[in-house]
Parts: C-alpha cells; sequence; structure tokens
C-alpha cells in the first residue's frame, strides 16, 4: 500500500501523477492517495507549510478520481485524506468527507494544535525529546484512535524519530498505545519511509522501530505498510525496504493486511 502525501501545496496533479507512473513501473498493484487534510478553519492567509489550502482540495480528488480512470486496467487507486484528531472540528472533516467523496481518513499524530506558526509549532516527529514531551503524544494519539474515525492509524511509533533511544518510557507509552489500538480495532501503519530518514540521518532508533512492533504484536495488533511519498521522484522499483518489512512482520508474527477493505 503506497501513500501519496506532499507536504507542499498540490498545485499541479502532475506530482501524483508521476508517483502513479513509478508505481507501475514497481508493478504495485493498488495505491491510496492521501493528502494531508485542509482544514477549511484556518485563516485565508494563512501558510500551514505542512497541508493543502482548501481551496486545492476540489483539484486534488477530481486529480485522483481521473488517474483512477484512467488506469483503472492497471492498478488500483483509492482517495484519502490524511489527518489529525482536533474533536472541535471534527465535523468539519466528516462533512468534506462526504462532500468530495473520500474512500477514507487515515490518522496521522502530528501535532496537538492547530498549526501554530513556524518554528512555534511542536512536532511530534522531531520535538519529543524527553519523557513529558511523550505524555504529550499519548495525550494526543490516545483519543485519536478512541474516537474511531479513521480506517487506521499512520507511524504510531512516530514520537521515537526525534528521541534519543528507545528506553523504559518508550516500552511504557507502546503498551498504552497498542493496548488502545487492540480495544478499538484499531489497524496500525508500519510506515518504511522512517527507513530513509534514518539513512539520511545516521539515526539507529527510528520508526518503524523493531521494539515497537515486538509490543504490537504482543497485543494481537493488525498492521499495514505504508510509505510517505513526499516527493514525485520516489522510487518504487528499489523494493528491497518493502521485502525488508515483510520479513521482519512475517518473523514477528504479527498479523498484517495488505490492502484496505473499502
Amino acid at each position: 500500500m503506497v501513500r501519496c502525501l506532499p507536504i507542499t501545496l498540490p498545485r499541479n496533479s502532475m506530482r501524483y501523477v508521476c508517483i502513479v507512473g513509478s508505481a507501475l513501473q514497481s508493478c504495485i498493484m493498488a495505491s491510496t492517495a492521501a493528502f494531508h487534510v485542509a482544514w477549511p478553519h484556518f485563516p485565508a492567509d494563512y501558510d500551514s507549510h505542512v497541508r493543502m489550502e482548501p481551496q486545492y482540495l476540489p483539484e486534488y480528488c477530481g486529480s485522483v478520481n481521473r488517474l483512477r480512470e484512467k488506469y483503472k486496467d492497471q492498478i488500483e487507486i483509492h482517495l484519502g485524506l490524511e489527518a489529525e484528531y482536533f474533536p472541535h472540528h471534527m465535523q468539519e472533516l466528516l462533512d468534506m468527507k462526504s462532500e468530495y467523496g473520500i474512500e477514507y481518513l487515515i490518522y496521522g499524530s502530528h501535532y496537538d494544535e492547530l498549526d501554530q506558526p513556524i518554528p512555534e509549532r511542536f512536532y511530534f516527529g522531531r520535538d519529543i525529546l524527553a519523557p513529558h514531551d511523550l505524555e504529550r503524544y499519548e495525550q494526543n494519539i490516545i483519543p485519536g484512535i478512541e474516537s474511531k474515525f479513521y480506517t487506521y492509524v499512520a507511524h504510531p511509533d512516530l514520537f521515537i524519530r526525534g528521541y534519543p533511544y528507545f528506553d523504559e518510557h518508550c516500552v511504557a507509552l507502546s503498551h498504552r498505545i497498542c493496548e488502545t489500538a487492540a480495544r478499538c480495532n484499531a489497524i496500525l501503519e508500519y510506515n518504511i519511509s522512517g527507513f530513509l530518514f534514518a539513512l539520511e540521518h545516521n539515526r539507529l532508533d527510528c520508526f518503524p522501530h523493531p521494539d515497537f512492533w515486538r509490543i504490537a504484536k504482543d497485543h494481537g495488533i493488525t498492521a499495514i505498510i505504508g510509505f510517505d511519498a513526499h516527493d514525485s521522484a520516489v522510487d518504487f522499483k528499489n523494493s528491497d525496504i518493502y521485502d525488508y518489512a515483510v520479513h521482519f512482520l512475517n518473523h514477528i508474527g504479527i498479523h498484517r493486511i495488505d490492502k484496505l477493505d473499502l
């Protein structure tokens, strides 16, 4: 399962066209497009930096739907959005989902505030540096899972991306996340784009973290492999990382699904 998550404004549908082309060359059978959601309550002049502006949502949906029709005999394409959990704005998200025929929502816990200006915003994949920061992440991701608004949970172990190493506090947090996911029948994403970040920054402890996923297995979690295609130059032809993910998840014995039931 490949996710398309550009962090720049999608002014041009060619970005996803390129990613679909790369997926076809790599014999990928199903692709789900899920841009970071365009929250309509942001001021008109506010640059979120990490998500599309609301006025581009129709263009995005139209582009994906046209590509789905064009390549329907070659690849299965689904239309989705990735969003945080902001309780007071969930009706806006559900209305958007209904209006544009969004097939599914991914829960991506990146921030617990409505995008503060750069650099003040606290990013869970960078700014969790101490145990009390882990508590802040927990206070955000747990209610989002419990809401049951989402088809699956993206990179649940994102917290380790900035944290120094996987210590006893990470173990305890992982148990609480996985306990919640099991109770709510939530699918968790094994996000292989974290491997690329680890290689680029010479990080040993990064997501997807093996200790988190061993804990997930102990809680009977269902996993799905995902990838953040943040740019159209992504090369899916090198399948080593995907093959490793399949091997690792099979090795630890976790239940894995290959595609969403949409």
